[in-house]
């Protein structure tokens, strides 16, 4: 993994000498964040998260060929990370063994469409909420559990819940018999994914969590290197700082991380919005928002960070057969896609630094279950760094806990 910052300096946003000297800040930053216990680069080294993944092994190979389909019910941190890891790891268009669902909103609609295409007696449900009372959640597995029950089936075999130590669900696992899965209670729900809330649904669609495991290990020694060169998320949280744009865009130049940028939005929004202060994350997909939300990124208010990242290889790369030659599609000869690409996201990165939009990009060589393992401890160790450059704390959500006080309450009185 590279980070290519050239433009950023070229933009003027930022300038090197304050770029380079922001890396001082590293040992007073981990010793901040050491303090607020948290445990999401902790995880790679722990003995007790290490039978929790073994635990997950031995389940995904012990029902493997049992089921067709596997449906998600979490929201937020717990649906959001295993929407990108489907989405960037499993075929995008052609029919798998095992499909995933993430029922990731409470919309009635998909809820009732869902029903009439599973097999019941072949369907999984995991319902994740680490505090186990999420509404949501919860409501989706009384819909569910329901039909199960009206059908006759057995519900200890299509329930698995991802859950912490205490709270309903919790409960409920014990008094059904279900198997539980639990979650490092030093690990928030947006920084879950490489725990039992993401591995899990993986390993059962048959991704390679030892893959996607040593990827994030990998980010978290350089996550805790006290050098400024060695530490990748240091880096792109001194760039997010430092640049100033309330703004930040991810846009990733491959569709299969369409929805890394999405996770991306909610780790960045709901670490960083608090106390009157907050980055706005803007998801963004290229080429394909060249032709929506560019414009505004390169001739709008000059308030956005634009971050690339950008695939040097994929696995299919078809020549684009020039079929009609003609003085417009001449520089097509000779291309395939993947240097089209290339060559799109070169010139949207040229055309925001001659603008002075700030941008910088990041390279992965392929997407792979180690890479995407990096990239997301990449942006959660960014995120932490972040909230110590702001003087916040980046890991709770008192906006989202009252929200969910008032769900309750209005709720209450409608009884």
């Amino acid at each position: 993994m590279q980070i290519n910052i050239d433009n950023i300096f070229k933009s003027g946003a930022i300038t090197e000498e304050d770029y380079k000297k922001s890396g001082n800040k590293i040992p007073e930053f981990l010793e901040k964040i050491e303090a607020r216990d948290q445990g999401f680069y902790q995880i790679f080294e722990d003995e007790d998260f290490r039978v929790e993944v073994d635990k997950i092994k031995i389940f995904a190979a012990s029902v493997e060929g049992k089921y067709d389909d596997i449906v998600v019910c979490g929201i937020g941190g717990s649906a959001l990370g295993t929407i990108t890891l489907r989405d960037s790891l499993m075929p995008l268009f052609s029919i798998p063994k095992v499909r995933l669902h993430v029922m990731e909103n409470i919309d009635p609609d998909p809820l009732a469409e869902i029903v009439e295409t599973l097999d019941f007696s072949r369907t999984l449900f995991v319902v994740i909420s680490k505090s186990g009372g999420t509404p949501e959640p919860i409501a989706e597995y009384f819909y569910f559990r329901d039909l199960v029950n009206e059908k006759g089936l057995r519900a200890t075999d299509h329930f698995v819940f991802v859950t912490g130590p205490n709270g309903f669900l919790h409960e409920e696992a014990v008094r059904n018999d279900f198997p539980i899965f639990g979650v490092p209670e030093n690990v928030g729900g947006r920084f879950s994914v490489l725990t039992a809330v993401g591995l899990l649904p993986a390993a059962l669609i048959g991704i390679n969590i030892d893959d996607l495991l040593e990827g994030g290990r990998q980010m978290s020694d350089a996550f805790l290197n006290n050098n400024f060169d060695q530490n990748l998320p240091f880096q792109i949280a001194a760039l997010q700082f430092l640049s100033q744009k309330p703004q930040n865009v991810l846009m990733p130049y491959a569709t299969k991380l369409r929805t890394f940028a999405a996770w991306f939005a909610q780790l960045l929004a709901e670490s960083t919005g608090k106390d009157g202060k907050g980055l706005t994350p803007i998801p963004a997909l290229g080429v394909t928002d060249q032709h929506s939300q560019f414009q505004l990124f390169s001739d709008g208010p000059n308030d956005k960070l634009i971050i690339f990242i950008e695939v040097e290889k994929f696995k299919q790369n078809p020549a684009i057969p020039v079929l009609v030659p003609h003085a417009k599609t001449d520089f097509l000869k000779g291309v395939d896609f993947t240097t089209l690409l290339h060559a799109e996201m070169a010139g949207s990165a040229q055309a925001l630094t001659e603008k002075k939009k700030p941008n910088f990009t990041i390279t992965i060589d392929e997407i792979s279950a180690e890479n995407l393992g990096a990239l997301f401890v990449l942006f959660e160790g960014a995120t932490a760094f972040l909230g110590e450059f702001m003087d916040l704390n980046a890991f709770d959500q008192p906006g989202v806990e009252r929200s969910k006080v008032l769900t309750r309450e209005y709720l209450g009185k409608k009884l």
